[in-house]
């Protein structure tokens, strides 16, 4: 039962981040075709949607270790695709703090760091498709 809800709580942990990664690039792309004042508003949300995939990974991260040792007892018996999986999860986690570092720096008037976030963005939706992938084959 315990593990149960801890496979809930990261399913809900990756709903976030994929859904806040999604809602960014659809407000990014729709900012270009809306006019400067409206475009301002769309491009507001992405630290808002940033804030919760980071929520959303950090739930994942803490979950994903329980469920290792609760169910799995260690990483000792993991299969090798949980390894790359792993790799992904790494990438996705490197890109989402450097997005939050780059908007933290457009915060204090960096212009040149937000007009970095696209290409994390860019990795981290990769990566989370990749690790999602792996974990299938790694869990099924």
């Amino acid at each position: 039962m315990t593990i149960d809800i801890i496979l809930a709580l990261h399913i809900v942990g990756l709903m976030m981040g994929a859904g806040g990664g999604f809602g960014s690039m659809l407000t990014a792309r729709e900012a270009l075709k809306r006019p400067a004042d409206q475009a301002v508003t769309l491009r507001s949300m992405g630290p808002i949607l940033a804030n919760f995939s980071f929520v959303g990974l950090i739930l994942m991260w803490l979950t994903g270790l329980a469920l290792v040792f609760l169910k799995y007892g260690g990483f000792g018996g993991l299969p090798s695709m949980f390894w790359i999986k792993f790799i992904f999860i790494s990438t996705l986690t490197l890109a989402a703090v450097a997005t939050q570092v780059l908007y933290g720096q457009a915060k204090a008037g960096n212009t040149i760091a937000a007009t970095r976030v696209p290409v994390f963005g860019q990795i981290a939706g990769i990566s989370s498709l990749l690790a999602v992938i792996f974990a299938v084959l790694a869990f099924h």
